[in-house]
């Protein structure tokens, strides 16, 4: 099925580089190297997240005013439910072209501007992907029809080139480093690190606190201004070699986010040998083995500083856990294999249509 046409429907989180926002490069990305026709459909071509996709090799361009105002596709993808706005354009443009529409959600139920809208589009859609079983659990008791979900999991994205030593030494770090990585905002549990920090201190006092990631809400400069410490380091968005070397550096990855399906952070823990602290969201238990490939703590101060201090304390399991999880990507969660789950789907979905044409 070479030469067939896909176009992704997806707008990016600038400044931040959101899972939904990487998925749909990788994808649009793999699929040209199989020989399709890929592109992106923007609302905000002219801002930096169409940039970072045109220097992978991806065509972006804006919607189109109407159907009629592009070449049809084969297949329309829309990607995040933060967004439904651009869920609902993907599903005119394939209703209109009379192609399969496919849908990401990407996003957990509770950060939905639009639940309505949202499961309409997707009780409508050919195909629904989710990033676990809980988040298709969920859809599918919302009335999305069985025959449509697909579970396909997550990927991790670490093209950079990593040098741990030297991000160590450019930012002072000697002893054993914690590393919160993505958007700073109190879902993602930036605040709930912070506060765990001087209870961690209390056993493990030579620990450094790296929070790498665009700030996000409003009273982030305030928040990290009430735990000024030189242990502390703020880090604002940074490129591909220094998150890459940020995770080659710390002990362990905490990010305990409260409202997510499959963080990509933890993917790409595990695929530099990093064990992860993470809390409580849909499907939590599923994502993160306890006490294999990291530790799930309740959402607050105590509960995560005594899972980062169990795995501080403990560099034995620290490692056995990241193996863990490192050969769980290596089995379960490469993104060659997410891509072969949903190209599946694309050419089912495809010669099911040109079946139904044939005998019309």
């Amino acid at each position: 099925m070479s030469g067939l046409r896909v176009r992704y429907v997806h707008r990016g989180y600038f400044p931040a580089r959101a899972g939904a926002e990487l998925m749909t490069q990788y994808l649009a990305a793999t699929m040209s190297r199989r020989g399709w026709d890929a592109g992106v459909y923007s609302g905000h071509v002219d801002q930096d997240t169409a940039r970072f996709m045109q220097e992978t090799g991806v065509k972006v361009q804006p919607f189109p005013a109407t159907p009629d105002d592009a070449d049809p596709a084969d297949l329309v993808h829309a990607f995040d439910a933060y967004h439904p706005q651009d869920i609902a354009v993907g599903l005119r443009l394939a209703r209109a072209w009379d192609v399969p529409f496919a849908v990401t959600p990407a996003s957990a139920p509770e950060v939905w501007p639009d639940r309505a809208a949202v499961l309409d589009a997707c009780r409508r859609a050919d195909a629904v992907f989710a990033l676990s079983t809980a988040e298709r659990d969920t859809l599918r008791d919302a009335g999305v029809r069985d025959a449509a979900l697909h579970i396909i999991g997550q990927g991790p994205h670490l093209p950079g080139t990593p040098d741990p030593a030297r991000f160590r030494r450019e930012h002072g770090i000697d002893g054993p480093m914690v590393l919160f990585l993505g958007r700073k905002m109190r879902s993602k549990g930036y605040v709930t690190l912070l506060e765990a920090t001087r209870l961690i201190w209390e056993d493990h006092p030579d620990t450094s606190f790296v929070f790498m990631g665009p700030r996000w809400d409003d009273d982030c400069a305030q928040r990290f201004a009430e735990y000024a410490d030189p242990r502390i380091i703020e880090l604002d968005m940074a490129d591909e070699d220094a998150k890459h070397s940020a995770l080659a550096a710390c002990e362990l990855v905490c990010v305990p986010s409260t409202v997510d399906l499959f963080p990509l952070v933890y993917v790409e823990a595990w695929a530099c040998r990093k064990p992860v602290v993470a809390s409580t969201f849909l499907g939590s238990g599923e994502v993160v083995t306890h006490g294999r490939d990291g530790l799930l703590a309740r959402p607050a101060a105590g509960p995560v500083a005594e899972a980062v201090g169990r795995l501080l304390a403990r560099p034995s399991e620290r490692r056995a856990m990241g193996r863990h999880g490192h050969d769980r990507v290596r089995r379960e969660l490469g993104w060659d294999a997410v891509a072969d789950r949903v190209h599946t789907v694309y050419r089912t979905l495809i010669a099911a249509r040109k079946q139904t044409e044939k005998a019309r």
